[in-house]
């Protein structure tokens, strides 16, 4: 029998052909920026990152820079209970939505959308719409819908991912003063 032909995931370690990255396998279209379309459980997402920190460490305003940065080619709808009281809200950036759900719950306004994609774009379009969130009854709704769903656990290690390539706010060191300049 030939040997297996092998090729390099990247990224990753050689592998068998046929043989997926884990990581990879997991992830879903929307977070490789294929266009699709992610939601997200504001409030849920924001306890999850803020473990071993005081609550409401997390301010809104972070989240979302913290999402835009992990997640740069994806349409995003961060959805958050409550009223905004002074937070960003509506288009915060190409293809990045913060929604707050007022008088309803968050875990509803994610029903509604996800109901709302189906309709729209049927059976197999559904399953571009991706949730975030570790919370079982918006899990389940949106599996039964045909939503793809991913926990907390997932995001944040796509945010725990910038950390080491210095992307977001600065690259860990000072700017360096331009060459012939006096530094006092």
């Amino acid at each position: 029998m030939p040997p297996r032909r092998r090729h390099r995931n990247p990224g990753g370690p050689t592998a068998p052909i046929g043989v997926r990255d884990a990581r990879r396998s997991r992830e879903s279209a929307t977070a490789r920026g294929t266009g699709a379309r992610l939601l997200i459980d504001g409030r849920n997402v924001q306890r999850a990152l803020e473990r071993g920190s005081a609550p409401g460490s997390l301010p809104t305003s972070s989240l979302i820079a913290l999402l835009r940065a992990a997640l740069p080619d994806t349409e995003l709808e961060l959805v958050l209970d409550g009223h905004p009281r002074g937070s960003p809200t509506g288009p915060v950036a190409p293809g990045f939505r913060v929604a707050y759900s007022r008088h309803a719950t968050a875990d509803q306004v994610i029903g509604d959308r996800v109901v709302e994609a189906l309709r729209q774009l049927g059976p197999a379009g559904a399953w571009s719409v991706t949730v975030v969130s570790d919370d079982r009854e918006v899990r389940d709704h949106a599996l039964r819908n045909g939503a793809r769903v991913e926990g907390t656990a997932w995001l944040a290690g796509r945010m725990a991912a910038l950390g080491g390539r210095g992307a977001g706010i600065g690259h860990g060191r000072a700017p360096r003063p331009p060459r012939g300049a006096r530094v006092d």
